[in-house]
Formats: C-alpha cells, structure tokens, sequence
C-alpha cells in the first residue's frame, strides 16, 4: 500500500457515510412531509364527504317540494284540462 491509498480510504469512506447521512435526512424528512400531505388531505376528503351529504339532503328536500308543486299545479282545473 502506498501513501495516497492509505491517505485516500479514510477520506472516502468518511464521504461515502456523509453522503449516506444527508441522503437519510432528506428520506426522513421527505416521509415526514408526506405526513403531512396525507393527514391534510383526509381533511378534505371529510370536509367533501360532509358537502356532498348536505346536498343530498338539500336535493331531496327540493325533490318535496318539486312534487307538492306539480301536484299542486295539476290540480287546477285549466291546467289538467288536455284539449
């Protein structure tokens, strides 16, 4: 073994466990992030879940209302006439 060798093997096996460390961080923080993404996003999906109950309740009241209209209408005389 020469000089530069046994110069050089510490260096880039410190560097390789560096480079590995950052590459853990960045791992790390990337699924902590996702998390984050994830919790937001089944806020949303509730917050989309309780609209769309509301409007179908809302549609069916409407869907009532629309009957007792049309009921209403043909039970006038002129209107339920056919000629």
């Amino acid at each position: 073994m020469d000089v530069t060798e046994l110069l050089a093997r510490p260096v880039i096996e410190y560097g390789f466990l560096g480079f590995s460390m950052v590459l853990l961080g960045i791992i790390v923080w990337l699924i902590r992030r996702l998390l984050v993404v994830l919790e937001r996003n089944t806020e949303v999906v509730a917050l989309n879940t309780s609209a769309i109950n509301t409007l179908s309740a809302m549609t069916a009241d409407l869907l009532v209302l629309n009957r007792s209209l049309h009921d209403k209408i043909i039970s006038r005389p002129c209107i339920a006439q056919e000629e």
